[in-house]
Parts: structure tokens; sequence; C-alpha cells
């Protein structure tokens, strides 16, 4: 794992309220196959802290955007832009979580099957603080217990850094999260480093359709079922029925089965694979 210094933490000890943007680093290790336990994937994330609220995403995205951003600069140079994402290192949690304070007004960001989405958090988290204490990285911290998302959490806080704030869609206890995992260890958040402050923020992430929980349920579901549905409809459009695509690895036309075909294998290659969502009630 890559380490993060941890001097700055003594600066924040104590203090009610951050004079500037704060950047608080987590590691991110999930186990994404329930029938493959072995397979452990570890991702750093970053939870942005500013006077408005704060997002919570993985570090990779800002990498992307600094790639995208790069090609971008020398399309205007040369007059030609071509953006290519095989350059950029895929992020394996595929999701932002934003909270406006002072509110924590809760929302996630996520896609799939080139849709948008952001949904609303509109359950409050029912903490139950416990007196057990130990120390992580020098902070004191206090236990924490709930049952969110469909599952079990135990988290661990400080009252050193009095922000109400941590990692995912976590907050409402008082003092930072620096560490919370659920009950079986298949979903953990743990604290990996401060920054003092930080400038950089992630691009437009484009147009976003508001649903509710449900709606994502559906929606899932549907993608599940049919992953090539989208692909079917524009082919069956007269405005697409000319269009040539092309294979990004050998640069060989597709036909429209070849294009249908790989997007069922790949798509439900990926739905066996990851099937243990942080969220277990929003893609049962």
């Amino acid at each position: 794992m890559k380490k993060y210094i941890f001097f700055l933490f003594i600066f924040f000890c104590h203090q009610q309220i951050f004079a500037q943007n704060q950047r608080f680093i987590y590691e991110y290790t999930f186990k994404p196959d329930t029938l493959n336990k072995q397979n452990v994937i570890k991702e750093i994330m970053n939870l942005d802290i500013s006077k408005e609220g704060s997002n919570f995403y993985s570090a990779l995205l800002l990498d992307k955007d600094s790639i995208f951003n790069a090609q971008l600069e020398q399309g205007k140079k040369t007059g030609t832009t071509i953006l290519d994402a095989r350059k950029i290192k895929k992020s394996q949690a595929n999701f932002i979580v934003s909270k406006k304070y002072p509110n924590f007004e809760t929302v996630l960001h996520t896609s799939f099957n080139a849709l948008n989405l952001a949904v609303k958090e509109d359950k409050t988290i029912k903490w139950e603080i416990i007196a057990e204490t130990k120390t992580i990285e020098g902070f004191k911290v206090q236990k924490a217990i709930t049952n969110f998302v469909g599952r079990n959490w135990i988290a661990w806080f400080t009252n050193d850094i009095q922000l109400q704030d941590g990692p995912y869609k976590f907050s409402g206890l008082p003092g930072l999260i620096l560490n919370i995992e659920d009950e079986n260890r298949e979903h953990i958040f743990n604290i990996a480093g401060i920054k003092k402050q930080y400038s950089t923020t992630l691009m437009n992430r484009g147009k976003e359709t508001n649903v509710t929980e449900s709606k994502f349920n559906q929606l899932w579901n549907e993608y599940k079922k049919d992953p090539a549905k989208n692909i079917k409809i524009i082919h069956h459009s007269s405005e697409m029925s000319d269009t040539l695509f092309y294979d990004s690895n050998t640069g060989n036309p597709l036909t429209k089965q070849n294009l249908i075909r790989n997007k069922e294998e790949g798509d439900y290659k990926y739905f066996k694979q990851h099937n243990n969502f942080i969220e277990l009630n929003l893609y049962k």
C-alpha cells in the first residue's frame, strides 16, 4: 500500500472548523465477488471538504481528468482532439458521493449503461455510540455502530477533528470517521493521510438524471436483463443504419451482431464477478 504522511494531523486537532479546503485520503478495501473472497481490491479515495460540503470519490478520477485535460490542450494546438481512454487506469469504485452542509444532504452519483444517475439518500443514519476507545494514527477514536444500506457497520471516529463527516455516505457522528467497515469485512474504509489544502477539482460529469432508490433498482435490473438493449435500439434507428463501429483493440470493423454479442458477453461477465455491492438494498 502506498504510504501517506501523517505529520499534518497535528495541525487539525481540536479545531471546530477548517479555514481552507481539506482532503482526507482513505484506502477502500473491498471484495467484489461473494463467490471469490480471495479477490480483494484496494483503491485510494479522496474526501474533499470545503465550507459548502464534501465530495468522496476515487483518486483515479483525478488522474482521468488530468489526462483528458492534457489531450484537450494538445488538441487546441494541433486542431485535432483525440480522447484516448486506453491510457487511463479504470476506477473500480464507480461512484461519487456528495454531501451539502449544514444539513448533510447526501447524493450518490453513479453510472451504468450510458446512464448518469443521481440518487438522493433519504434515510438518516442512526448511530449507537459505544464507550470503547482505541488509537488510530495517533488519534484517540471511539466506537459507533449502525445498520445502513443493508449492512451492519462498525465505525471509529475522533473528537479531535470536529467534522461530522466520513467516507462514502457516512456522517452524523461527533467527529470525523477515520475507519469504518461492515461486520463481514467485505467493505472497509481506512484513513490513509491528509492534505492540508487542495485545489484540483473534478471535471463536470455531464448531465445527470435524478432518480429514487426504487427507480434506480428498476433501471439496474432492466440493464442486467438486457445489457445490449441500447445498442439494439440505436441500430434500429434509420440514422444509424449505415454507421460503422470498430474494435478499439484491432481496428477491425464490427458487425451489428458482433457489437451486441461483445456487449452482452462483457457485461454478463462483469455481473458475475461484481455481485457484492456496498449497498445491498440498491442493487438487489
